[in-house]
């Protein structure tokens, strides 16, 4: 595919026309011809939108709040630009409209783009945060200010933070120094060390307009991309209905107790027979495996133990302090034989799973702060269950450990309204981590809410009469093998009818 720009050669121009006629090139606007015919022109337009301004435009600045967004725009938007000289202010296009505005040549902060023999310049960030805060206005009925809202710099600002660390503003600002007195911009210069200083706590809050910003400035900033991902799931989790499963008979209290810890630990990789895993939890004196593998028994003894303890099994805080409180205190004692992964203390250092990464240290609290409301909101025990183990599951908020605390606040939502704790057998592994993955890095709330009615579902058929009866059973069933699982069909539940 190529661009083709009109000719001011009369000859290469009839040309350009005849092959048009023909059906050989393509007009996408005045002076733009292409020779590809799939895609719409709205598409193509944005897709070389630097080859089109640099054609016309050249040595033109991607500033404002272009710069900001890292020259992407979406459909319908500008594409704003500076030069130091006389232009065409506007240029409209299928999908884009370019706007130029008179502003300084390029700066050394500012980045060169060559494309083709000729070339544009992307602004500094700081040049950028300067340019947006010079005074504008919007242009037209409906038009789309050159500069960003007070919120969106704020968010800007802090998610420069949450990126590159507390140090990046200060960074920022010496850098908005030297631009601003190059380019007489004093009165851009000071806004922005005052929204800096107001941001990161040191000045007055109170001229803050971002949540964001205020909750950074307050000392407990949190992830904005989970905090969306988790109202997606809520709303989702709002509108279902689950099967309620009665709570068990109390006699089958231990047994159940020993399948869930059981399958929680070797989902996290702390393998056991069963039989071995039988002669740790209930054995006077344990067989060797104990004594060979102390921190592994110790997990699948505790997690047995927390389960079966009323005063935390159960627990259902009435506020988000009661939450920490009763995470540390699980974590705390199932992670008792593990000094290593700082028992019962949020992380101190970043965390991920495979590729994915999880949210920050720093921003823990202040996300579980937020989340927890949305799942208090939700009427449906199970739809609870659900929702508190995403937002651990997701928020990963202890060093180690974070899949079993998270499986442990599921069962909690739902002991404590009297309904029947959940096991994940072994063979749900694989689908288990796709339907958390599909929520996570898709936004899909569907194949997890498949999943948890497939799960309350299988959770309802197993009979606890005795060990035996269980452990029949998950051999039939094929519980107890990583393989044996159906596997989830994404496609199939990722848009269902409603």
């Amino acid at each position: 595919m190529a661009l083709i720009f009109a000719s001011s050669d009369p000859k290469i121009g009839y040309q350009q026309a005849r092959f048009v006629r023909a059906g050989k090139l393509r007009k996408l606007a005045p002076k733009i011809y292409t020779d590809e015919f799939a895609s719409p022109a709205e598409d193509i337009i944005r897709r070389n939108r630097y080859e089109i301004a640099a054609h016309f435009y050249s040595g033109a600045v991607i500033g404002f709040r272009t710069a900001l967004d890292g020259g992407t725009v979406s459909p319908g938007k500008r594409f704003h630009l500076s030069l130091p000289r006389p232009t065409i202010s506007s240029r409209p296009l299928p999908g884009l409209e370019i706007r130029v505005w008179p502003g300084p040549a390029a700066q050394p902060e500012d980045s060169a783009i060559t494309v083709g023999t000729s070339r544009l310049f992307m602004a500094g960030r700081a040049r950028a945060l300067l340019e947006n805060l010079l005074p504008a206005r919007a242009r037209g009925p409906a038009g789309e200010a050159k500069t960003v809202s007070r919120v969106e710099l704020e968010n800007w600002l802090e998610k420069q933070i949450r990126l590159h660390g507390a140090g990046e503003l200060t960074r920022l600002l010496d850098e908005a120094g030297g631009v601003a007195a190059r380019l007489a911009w004093p009165d851009a210069l000071a806004e922005l060390r005052q929204i800096v200083t107001d941001l990161e706590g040191r000045g007055d809050a109170g001229r803050l307009h971002s949540p964001l910003a205020l909750a950074r400035a307050a000392g407990e900033p949190y992830d904005p991309e989970r905090g969306a991902l988790f109202s997606t799931l809520q709303a989702r989790l709002a509108a279902e209905r689950f099967s309620a499963a009665a709570a068990p008979p109390a006699a089958e209290r231990v047994n159940r107790a020993f399948w869930e810890s059981y399958f929680s630990n070797y989902i996290e990789g702390t393998k056991f027979t069963v039989e071995e895993a039988q002669s740790i939890v209930f054995a006077a004196d344990p067989k060797k495996i104990t004594q060979q593998r102390p921190k592994d028994a110790h997990d699948i003894v505790e997690t047995f133990r927390l389960i079966m303890d009323d005063h935390i099994c159960r627990e259902v805080p009435a506020d988000v302090t009661g939450f920490f409180d009763v995470l540390k205190r699980r974590h705390a004692r199932m992670m008792a034989s593990r000094p290593e992964t700082e028992p019962g203390v949020f992380k101190r250092k970043p965390n991920q799973v495979g590729s994915k990464t999880l949210v920050a240290p720093e921003l823990v609290q202040g996300t579980l702060r937020r989340a927890w409301p949305m799942v208090r909101e939700l009427t449906d025990p199970a739809a609870r269950a659900l929702m508190v183990h995403f937002i651990l599951a997701e928020t990963h908020p202890f060093k180690d450990g974070n899949g079993r605390i998270s499986r442990l606040g599921l069962n909690a939502e739902l002991d404590a309204s009297q309904q029947m704790r959940l096991v994940m057998p072994t063979s749900h592994r694989g689908d288990y981590l796709t339907v958390l993955d599909a929520m996570t890095r898709g936004g899909n709330p569907e194949p997890y809410v498949a999943f948890g009615h497939r799960l309350l579902q299988l959770n309802a058929a197993i009979p606890y009469d005795s060990f035996e009866q269980a452990h029949a059973y998950f051999l039939k069933i094929g519980a107890l093998d990583e393989t044996a699982a159906l596997g989830i069909n994404l496609a199939q539940v990722a848009s269902p009818a409603r």
